[in-house]
């Protein structure tokens, strides 16, 4: 058996608590139905991104640059055939608790290999209606 994680947990009724909150605060700004409600982030994205800044050191250990990643909500332009997605962008955190972004934009150029991730999968579109924090 593996061991049990030792990071923060919250009661169920505490994350729907939260959840109804968050949406009863967005209903004022946009309709029901475009409030989103959560966003699928892939597992194999975030260990590809961890994977890409591991690194074995000198002694053979292996090492991460990694503090952890961040999240950005986002929401991309609407044309006719796609309605308003909120996403999350996802960016590498350096274990000094900086973006790591790593482009040549501040150079002026226009560059789309950055390490800021767009792999997010939102809801409604992927969701989990069964899901206690699925709330109305």
């Amino acid at each position: 058996m593996k061991p049990l994680l030792h990071v923060p947990t919250i009661s169920v009724p505490e994350a729907k608590a939260r959840v109804e909150r968050f949406r009863k605060v967005l209903s004022g700004a946009m309709p029901e139905e475009n409030i989103p409600r959560a966003v699928l982030i892939p597992i194999a994205d975030i260990l590809a991104i961890i994977d890409k800044y591991q690194f074995t050191d000198k002694d053979g250990n292996t090492r991460n640059e990694l503090q952890g990643v961040r999240a950005y909500f986002a929401i991309k332009e609407a044309d006719e055939n796609l309605p308003n997605d909120v996403t999350a962008l996802i960016v590498p955190v350096n274990l000094k608790g900086q973006d790591i972004i790593n482009t040549n934009y501040a150079l002026g150029d226009d560059d789309v290999d950055t390490d800021i991730y767009d792999f997010t999968k939102p809801c409604p579109d992927v969701c989990d209606p069964e899901s206690p924090l699925f709330v109305p």
